[in-house]
């Protein structure tokens, strides 16, 4: 009486690497958005230090500005740059001159890449964000202070110090900028207790953690 269950196959061990090989894998389980993307890595704003721009290369057929970025170091490596640029000349410029020549001196923990349009976009959403509730921007001190700081005549007219400024003065306008954002996205200002989670800065400060997500290039195969 036939059946029908069908007898299992028999592989040699050649044939059986050969269906191995083809057999459909698993797929993998998708990260967590929060944590990494397929093109990169989210770093807290909070580990951030600082954000350097000062190289421009062409990439692709487009002009990009390099922002190489600076992450928190523990205790005990900052105390040890502390002690050595205490007894350097940089001992006689101001604090953040001191802390510009200690990052020129120090190797990026990765770098980013785009255009200055990019960097104009970013700025002008925080400013959209930070302008959108005008009833919340009224008593939330963080979103003020947010706004003060990416409308601060520092950081305006860009198109005319874009075409007037020397290459030295824009990497300049756009290491500032970065580094005032970063600062006021990362929460590293005074608010009251009761503006910790304001919902404004929290999509600023995903913007900006996009614009400095870890890209990840893929490797040309040269050792």
């Amino acid at each position: 009486m036939p059946t029908s269950s069908t007898s299992p196959q028999v592989f040699t061990p050649s044939q059986a690497s050969v269906v191995a090989l083809h057999a459909g894998a698993s797929p993998p389980s998708t990260p967590s958005t929060n944590t990494r993307s397929r093109s990169g890595s989210f770093v807290p704003l909070q580990r951030i230090e600082y954000v350097r721009v000062a190289k421009k290369l062409r990439r692709d057929g487009r002009w990009v500005y390099v922002a190489s970025v600076f992450l928190q170091r523990n205790e005990a490596r900052r105390r040890l740059s502390e002690g050595v640029y205490k007894v350097s000349p940089a001992s006689k410029l101001s604090p953040e001159a001191v802390r510009a020549f200690m990052m020129a001196e120090r190797e990026p923990d990765y770098s980013v890449e785009h255009p200055f349009s990019e960097f104009r976009q970013l700025r002008d959403s925080a400013v959209m964000l930070a302008k959108g509730n005008k009833t919340h921007l009224k008593t939330c001190t963080g979103c003020q202070e947010l706004l003060r700081g990416v409308a601060n005549p520092k950081h305006q007219n860009w198109t005319v110090k874009r075409l007037f400024g020397n290459k030295e003065q824009r990497f300049a306008l756009l290491t500032t900028f970065v580094n005032d954002l970063l600062k006021l996205a990362a929460g590293n200002v005074s608010v009251d207790a009761g503006e910790k989670d304001c919902q404004v800065r929290e999509e600023v400060g995903k913007l900006v953690q996009e614009f400095f997500k870890r890209e990840y290039r893929q490797s040309l195969g040269i050792i």
